[in-house]
């Protein structure tokens, strides 16, 4: 019979929030329903334009108590994994009229506004184009399921396992005329 020695490092912890330490910026692209894309970091828009006024959601599903808060609106580009076991098979899908709101704790990206199917099984989910070439995959994380990014960046991250979201936005015809005004 032979010992083994464990130290602290062996024995496993429990961890109730996900965190990366690369860098401040937030990956986290959630497959949310709704009417729209968001992001909370302003590094991930490639066109941008600040809203002039304070813009507040009445409709703010993250806390219906308050107004959301946003602060600009653009296009953010996400170069994501085809499939799943698919080394190397990535596409850039752009994403318009993205809502910028600092006080979300993750991204929003809503399949619906991009392709024109989804499918959802256990262990991952889909979407794709008219041609069903696949466009994108997601993978359970944190309660939902998030968008398989090229080359698994990694960030800082909010979303705690085990708890339950929810992420959806929607936002109404005059907010959304608001927004393409600026």
């Amino acid at each position: 019979m032979y010992t083994h020695d464990r130290d602290e490092a062996d024995e496993p912890r429990k961890r109730n929030k996900v965190s990366h330490t690369a860098n401040g910026i937030c990956y986290d692209w959630m497959v949310v329903s709704g009417n729209c894309h968001y992001a909370r970091d302003r590094a991930a828009f490639q066109t941008y334009r600040t809203t002039s006024q304070k813009l507040q959601l009445r409709n703010n599903i993250f806390n219906p108590h308050e107004e959301l808060h946003v602060a600009g609106v653009g296009t953010v580009q996400l170069t994501v994994c085809r499939r799943p076991g698919g080394a190397g098979d990535t596409r850039v899908i752009e994403l318009k009229e993205v809502l910028h709101i600092p006080e979300a704790i993750c991204n929003g990206f809503n399949p619906l506004l991009v392709g024109s199917s989804m499918s959802c099984h256990a262990e991952y989910w889909e979407g794709a184009d008219g041609q069903g070439e696949p466009l994108w995959y997601s993978v359970p994380f944190a309660g939902g399921t998030r968008l398989a990014l090229a080359g698994d960046p990694r960030g800082e991250s909010e979303m705690i396992e085990g708890r339950y979201y929810t992420l959806s936005l929607y936002i109404s015809g005059e907010e959304k005329a608001l927004l393409q005004s600026i």
